[in-house]
């Protein structure tokens, strides 16, 4: 495990200006997030005495950001892990400790430091499939359970730039918003499109890959990966 590199995207504020900025994608998005949090209290079934690590929290917090923070009623057992200065979530989550880190370095904990490492929307920015693998493989480093989510390339509306159905063919996607206020979605290393089917090969060993935030069948807003 020596050579895994834990990589994150730059700043997710450019999601929240051009996904989540009217408030029906915002309540959407809250609804969604709402559901995933109940899936993963269901799934993983974490105690108090759980030590949970969050790996991409948020430094945008609004009110549908950083949904574990806000929901988890032991504060105080969530490690955040993220870019920058986290000095909205320290002011936000008092009880939780934030700890930085860097793209293209490794998650700064020993191995099985968590009971469980779970990360929201943030496997589709890191880049390549080689940068996807290395990015599991520091949730399945660093702990015993996973909850790993990612937004379901088939759902109908891409979730980062509102457009419907165009995603569903990315070479044209890219084509149409390259040079246009989205044009950072355009380019794969900030934007990749999973599904199921991707996310079960591309992951190293066991893992179930169910249906969450708005379900809707194979075209259900988000993908849960369990592992535990």
């Amino acid at each position: 495990m020596g050579e895994t590199r834990a990589v994150m995207p730059a700043n997710d504020s450019v999601y929240y200006r051009d996904g989540a900025n009217h408030a029906w994608a915002l309540a959407l998005l809250k609804k969604a997030r709402l559901a995933m949090f109940a899936h993963f209290m269901a799934a993983l079934r974490p105690t108090e005495s759980t030590r949970i690590l969050d790996i991409g929290i948020s430094d945008d917090e609004n009110e549908a950001s950083n949904f574990i923070e806000k929901l988890y009623p032991w504060q105080h057992r969530i490690t955040g892990a993220g870019l920058g200065s986290g000095e909205a979530v320290r002011r936000a989550f008092p009880q939780m400790t934030f700890v930085p880190i860097t793209p293209g370095e490794r998650l700064p904990f020993p191995d099985r430091s968590f009971d469980i490492a779970c990360s929201n929307a943030v496997l589709e920015h890191v880049g390549d499939a080689a940068a996807r693998r290395a990015f599991i493989a520091e949730h399945l480093r660093v702990a015993d359970r996973v909850f790993l989510t990612i937004p379901n390339r088939w759902f109908p509306v891409e979730h980062h730039t509102r457009l419907p159905l165009l995603h569903y063919h990315p070479r044209l996607f890219r084509r149409v918003i390259a040079g246009t206020r989205l044009d950072y979605w355009a380019h794969p290393a900030n934007l990749d499109f999973l599904d199921a089917a991707q996310l079960r090969a591309e992951w190293p060993g066991r893992v179930e890959v169910l249906p969450t935030g708005l379900r809707l069948g194979r075209f259900s807003s988000n993908l849960a990966a369990i592992v535990g």
